[in-house]
Formats: C-alpha cells, sequence, structure tokens
C-alpha cells in the first residue's frame, strides 16, 4: 500500500520537460501553457497511473452525455482498450480542438462511424450509431465494434431501429453501396453545425 502512495505521489508530481512541451506544441494545435494544462489536468484525472480510463473521464458531464464516448476512447487508444496514455490523450484533445482543421475532423468523425473498421459507412454502422444515439441500451461490454447492447424499454425496439436506419438510407445512399469518406464528407460539409459540435472541452 505505502509503495502505491508512493508511486502515485511521484507520478503527480512529474512535469513535461521542455522539449516533450515544445514537440507537443509543434505537433498539435495548443500552445505550451494549454499543453501544461491538460497535462496537470490528465494527471489529476489517473491519479497516478499512466493510462486515463474512461471510468476516470466519463463523470466529466460534457463526456457523459455523449453517447459516443466510448467509442471514441477507443478510437483513439492504442489497441482498442479505450485507454489513454498521454500522447493519445492529447491527440483525441487535439482533434476535438474549435482550431482543428475541419477536414481532421471529417476524417475522425468518419472513423467514429465506420464501426466494423471496413473503410465504407453501410447499414450495420448506421445501426449501431443510430442505436447509441437513441440509448437503446447500456452497454454489455465496451468493445472496438460496441455490438453488445442491453434491451431497454427507454429505446427503440429492433423493428424502430431498422426502420430509421432504412430512412437514413434512402436520403444519404439511395443505391445501398454503402458511404465512403468522400460521400460522407460531402453530406457532413452541408451540416456546419456538426462540426460546431464536433467539440471536447476539459
Amino acid at each position: 500500500m505505502e509503495e502505491r502512495e508512493r508511486t502515485t505521489k511521484k507520478f503527480q508530481k512529474k512535469r513535461l520537460s521542455k522539449a516533450e512541451s515544445t514537440h507537443y506544441a509543434r505537433t498539435t494545435n495548443f500552445s505550451k501553457s494549454e499543453i501544461l494544462r491538460l497535462h496537470s489536468k490528465f494527471q489529476s484525472m489517473t491519479k497516478g497511473r499512466d493510462e486515463l480510463t474512461f471510468g476516470d473521464i466519463g463523470r466529466i458531464s460534457e463526456v457523459k452525455a455523449n453517447p459516443f464516448a466510448h467509442r471514441i476512447f477507443e478510437l483513439f487508444s492504442e489497441d482498442g482498450s479505450g485507454n489513454l496514455s498521454f500522447d493519445k490523450f492529447l491527440n483525441m484533445m487535439d482533434a476535438f480542438s474549435d482550431d482543428t482543421p475541419s477536414e481532421v475532423k471529417l476524417v475522425w468523425a468518419f472513423a467514429m462511424w465506420d464501426f466494423d473498421g471496413d473503410g465504407i459507412i453501410g447499414s450495420g454502422d448506421i445501426k449501431h450509431g443510430v442505436d447509441l444515439m437513441t440509448h437503446s441500451g447500456p452497454l454489455v461490454q465496451p468493445s472496438i465494434h460496441m455490438l453488445q447492447r442491453v434491451p431497454s424499454n427507454a429505446g427503440l425496439d429492433a423493428e424502430e431501429l431498422d426502420l430509421i436506419v432504412k430512412h437514413v438510407f434512402q436520403e444519404v445512399d439511395p443505391d445501398c453501396e454503402g458511404l465512403s469518406y468522400f460521400d460522407f464528407r460531402r453530406i457532413l460539409t452541408r451540416m456546419p453545425d456538426f462540426l460546431h459540435n464536433f467539440h471536447i472541452s476539459i
């Protein structure tokens, strides 16, 4: 127990070196002072651990309210586990920064909806995304595909979910071939509010 406490204190006292902060400032949209603030916040949330888990950050209201929060963590983690090193945490915050170019946000938004990672947003991907947004049930076990869910009376039943997906595809993909990144980009460029809301503040 004492060893764990000493490790935690030692980690919390760690500071970024000048070279590290300079590197992060060159490779992200953050200033050195913003990077130091995010690093301090990271250490505070991890309480001595090297990685940030969803449980550490999920209590923050803006993150908790985002139905794609687990999915976002999985995308930015090294191995799809949802656990983030400081590098990956900073990458995530940078992608959702107001200063990040729209094209970069679009790439990450596409990846967020491409649940099976095949480079095409198909009906199955849309179904999983709509399922998350309508809170059809809590996750049984978060995974890179986020497929296992518990039915909930507060959400949609399978028939209602399928009907919504059908209508969505009739609107955005009448040929039912799936959406490539360029199809997805074309649709979202007509929806400025989407990119405006593609934001996380901690």
